[in-house]
């Protein structure tokens, strides 16, 4: 039975051979922008594709030490641009033509495209079904209830779901922009794919959640006087504008905290020294003071002698 696993020498030459691209697209493109590193050669590296993809022979292991230092070394140099990224905005060469759409960076411009324009057509779709309803309200009310009923029920789903596709369209927008930016600078990253997909619905959702706080009196007058439906389509733009108005009303729904007071220490009182005792002197000490500094003793007359 054959076996389906490829054998280790094998599969450590096939990861080989897509590392050794990867550092050849790093390469190639710091030559075409003139920030090559002077301890990277292209010689040896195009002499080690011969080797390995060409002829389909293994290098040896000093050269694969010397690929991986290439690698980090051209990593570090033109960050924020990967192997990644640059497979990723890579040119298809195809026998008529080149097909930059084809590309993992061309795809998502074309799903953003797609959101885009859907979001854009359900707007419309909704504001003139929205406005014809307004129009022929009152004769719908009198001709036939049972349509007006249903006329109003959608109605009311169409305003409620249209700052939510405002919200869409500002999200794809922004995303267009990025997206704009990153094949400019050939850092569109697959791996983030993720990311931009839940950007699109925090979007969306920001829309209609700004608008209702907005309507609800969540949110106070501005000098700036905005539609609704403007500011959903910001509230998709920016998702931060949303989180910072729920911070504020957060915060002001948070209950004070009150801060412990203590009493005032009283002052304290003037400490007075202690009064000098005078120091009397003894018979000893007196006779070794000099006679200018002898206490005089005053004599008893006689006459006060009884």
């Amino acid at each position: 039975m054959k076996s389906d696993t490829l054998p280790p020498q094998q599969e450590h030459i096939t990861s080989l051979t897509g590392f050794l691209k990867n550092v050849m697209r790093l390469a190639v493109y710091a030559v075409e922008n003139g920030v090559l590193p002077d301890n990277i050669q292209m010689d040896e590296l195009y002499r080690m594709w011969e080797t390995k993809v060409v002829q389909k022979e293994a290098l040896c292991d000093e050269d694969i030490l010397y690929l991986q230092n290439c690698y980090m070394l051209l990593s570090r140099q033109l960050a924020p641009i990967t192997a990644i990224s640059l497979r990723a905005t890579e040119c298809k060469q195809s026998s008529i033509s080149k097909d930059y759409m084809g590309t993992d960076a061309g795809v998502h411009v074309r799903h953003m495209w797609f959101a885009s324009f859907v979001a854009l057509a359900a707007i419309v779709l909704m504001n003139i079904y929205q406005y014809m309803f307004e129009q022929n309200a009152a004769v719908w009310a009198t001709s036939n209830p049972a349509m007006f009923n249903n006329g109003n029920y959608l109605y009311a789903l169409f305003t409620t779901l249209t700052p939510f596709m405002y919200g869409a369209f500002g999200a794809s927008v922004f995303l267009l922009r990025q997206a704009e930016t990153q094949l400019r600078e050939r850092t569109f990253d697959p791996r983030r794919l993720p990311e931009f997909r839940n950007r699109l619905v925090l979007g969306t959702l920001s829309g209609g959640v700004i608008v209702l706080l907005y309507s609800s009196g969540g949110i106070a007058e501005t000098d700036i006087k905005i539609t609704e439906a403007a500011l959903g389509f910001i509230g998709g733009y920016s998702i931060d504008l949303l989180f910072s108005l729920l911070d504020r009303i957060v915060n002001a729904l948070k209950p004070t905290e009150k801060t412990a007071t203590y009493p005032a220490i009283a002052s304290a009182t003037a400490i007075t020294p202690p009064a000098k005792r005078k120091r009397s002197v003894s018979s000893r000490e007196e006779k070794e003071l000099p006679p200018q500094l002898k206490p005089v003793t005053k004599k008893e007359s006689g006459s006060d002698v009884a």
